[in-house]
């Protein structure tokens, strides 16, 4: 009797396996079919962000009697600005997706020097930066290659600098994306957990209603 109600259990378990693998099928080919299209069609984006960290605050400069100076020039409100680009697309840009013309970061305080600008890997070329009268001036006559940042380093002074980027691409987008502040980074932490959870839960009920079925097999051909 016990080995009949086992089988009629495992029937049942079946039943509700094979109907969550119905449910689940059809996602889980959109989703293969979604990655094999972004793995073969070519995707050409850039993603920027811009970081101002102010050398010293307003009270200290004006109440502390704190001083900066550059080539014996002194600065009254000092900025640190890092520029970062990412090639996050899945193919290079060529000069020509630049239209041959140079990426331009603006800010609206004057840049006083190019302290430092480097590319990630290091074996890969950095487009080349030079100051102008409103920022600072990227050459696009080497490939900014697939996966590779692009980092630059300058120094600014003035009130609350404001920065932007233009850049003319053919065939390419580009988009801005801060690093977030600590609690808008906990919050996405907190959703990406969230999802993270939603779609493995339907595979681990799958699981463990097998390994249930398996031990009801188990106690009934004890039994």
């Amino acid at each position: 009797m016990l080995i009949l109600a086992g089988e009629e259990s495992g029937t049942d378990i079946w039943a509700v396996v094979g109907a969550i693998g119905t449910m689940l099928a059809v996602p889980t080919a959109l989703l293969v079919g979604w990655i094999a299209y972004r793995a073969v069609w070519p995707r050409r984006k850039v993603r920027w962000s811009a970081r101002v960290s102010p050398l010293m605050s307003h009270s200290a400069a004006h109440g502390g009697g704190l001083n900066v100076q550059w080539s014996g020039a002194s600065l009254l409100r000092p900025h640190v600005i890092e520029i970062e680009l990412t090639n996050i697309g899945n193919k290079d840009l060529e000069p020509t997706h630049f239209s041959s013309l140079p990426v331009e970061v603006t800010c609206t305080t004057p840049v006083v020097a190019l302290l430092q600008e480097r590319s990630e890997p290091t074996v890969q070329r950095v487009l080349p930066a030079s100051m102008s009268s409103h920022g600072l001036s990227l050459a696009t006559a080497t490939p900014f290659h697939r996966g590779q940042v692009l980092t630059y380093v300058a120094l600014v002074d003035g009130v609350d600098p404001v920065i932007d980027l233009r850049a003319s691409l053919t065939n390419a987008s580009i988009d801005r994306r801060d690093p977030p502040s600590p609690g808008t980074e906990r919050a996405a932490s907190a959703r990406s957990r969230w999802v993270a959870l939603a779609v493995m839960a339907p595979f681990a009920i799958v699981s463990t209603l097998v390994q249930g079925y398996d031990l009801i097999q188990l106690i009934a051909y004890e039994w």
